[in-house]
């Protein structure tokens, strides 16, 4: 009787530090999807004003572009207006139960749920819209890359990007869920991959490629756009890498630039960039 008695007491003392340790999980997960939210809606403003601006000057072609703009924005705003109220609930007592919060949690996971879907489903579909936008955005401020004579790629999936012209080769490669581009110049080589890897998430692929010496790779006006999860680079023997991947309806598609550690190449990040935006 008296070991039962034990025992109880035991289980009721460890159940509010498990519901606790819940809550906590729970908050470092919605605060990792806010800060994705947040950046997505960082860039989307930008292309929004760029546009608004545009159409100021009087290039009106572009008002069916801004009110697809404005709607995935708002769309936005909403999914990450959602994810606060549901942080301040988890916040607003570090050491409330789980099940306490349990029902207002369970309210606030329906909303998201549905805002999460419908938000990945604009920044599909908003992407041809603002990689079109963007270098016109850009030249109207003057921030244009100058004008770099192109080469034309095409993968075997009939997905196709423009590069810059260099003096060594480029060679295309892949499948219908994977395209590559070799450069090869004297004796230095580089190589670009996007592929699609099905059913699987971002933070899995996370997990699963960056080593522990990874370092986050800043969001820049040509990054933005592309609603990346996450953009990192490491290092390994005589080689530098880096690695984003953006969520899709499909799967979670992981875009790695290989190149060489020290050399005079280019940066060949905006053939990375038109690589991830011909996924669209």
């Amino acid at each position: 009787m008296r070991a039962n008695l034990v025992m109880l007491v035991l289980c009721l003392a460890a159940a509010p530090v498990a519901a606790d340790s819940r809550t906590r999980e729970l908050a470092k997960g919605y605060d990792r999807e806010l800060a994705a939210c947040q950046t997505r809606v960082n860039g989307l403003t930008k292309v929004v004003t760029g546009t608004q601006s545009l159409i100021d000057d009087g290039q009106k072609q572009y008002e069916a572009d801004l009110t697809a703009l404005r709607a995935g924005l708002a769309q936005l705003q909403a999914y990450s207006a959602e994810l606060t109220a549901t942080l301040e609930i988890l916040n607003a007592d570090p050491n409330a139960a789980y099940r306490s919060l349990e029902r207002k949690l369970d309210e606030q996971d329906n909303k998201i749920r549905k805002l999460r879907q419908t938000s990945k489903k604009l920044s599909d579909e908003l992407a041809p819209v603002t990689s079109r936008m963007i270098p016109v955005i850009n030249a109207r401020v003057g921030t244009a890359a100058p004008v770099t004579r192109r080469v034309h790629i095409k993968f075997s999936s009939g997905r196709a990007i423009d590069a810059p012209v260099l003096t060594g080769t480029y060679r295309a490669a892949g499948s219908e869920t994977v395209d590559i581009v070799e450069y090869d110049e004297a004796k230095a080589s580089v190589t670009i991959t996007t592929k699609l890897v099905p059913n699987m998430t971002c933070e899995q692929q996370r997990q699963a490629i960056a080593p522990r010496d990874a370092t986050g790779i800043a969001a820049t006006d040509a990054t933005t756009p592309l609603g990346l999860a996450w953009y990192i680079a490491y290092a390994k023997p005589e080689r530098k890498l880096r690695v984003a991947c953006r969520p899709s309806k499909a799967g979670a598609l992981v875009a790695t630039l290989d190149e060489p550690a020290a050399s005079a190449l280019p940066d060949f990040e905006p053939v990375l960039i038109a690589m991830i935006a011909a996924r669209s």
